[in-house]
């Protein structure tokens, strides 16, 4: 046991001083290994959120267009008045602002992406 061992009780104390000023000091420095680590971090916390845009846009887009189709190809024998404005109304709002979240991320990062 050295000098500081008998100052503060043991080796080991020392030791995880030490440590703790290297850790420190380790952390002053953002590297880009770092950055990167963070970021793959944050892709993995992303996940549940990129599920659950796809779920949404998968649930409403289909039965929209499946409707729209409906609707289009009725026109022709029958009036479908109350059928357009039902799906160009609160319908087609909510199935816009839908597909506006799935599409809007991959617009901001490409906007970001470019003004850099």
């Amino acid at each position: 046991m050295g000098i500081l061992g008998k100052l503060f009780g043991s080796d080991k104390v020392v030791g995880g001083v030490v440590d703790g000023v290297y850790n420190g000091i380790d952390k002053l420095a953002y590297t880009p290994e770092e950055k990167a680590d963070n970021f793959r971090g944050m892709l993995k916390l992303y996940e549940p959120f990129k599920i659950a845009q796809r779920l949404l846009a998968l649930t409403f887009s289909i039965p929209y267009m499946l409707a729209w189709l409906g609707t289009f190809t009725a026109s022709f024998w029958v009036n479908v008045d109350v059928q357009y404005k039902l799906l160009n109304g609160d319908v087609g709002s909510v199935v816009m602002l839908i597909v506006a979240f799935y599409f809007a991320g991959g617009v901001a990062d490409t906007f970001m992406n470019k003004k850099k």
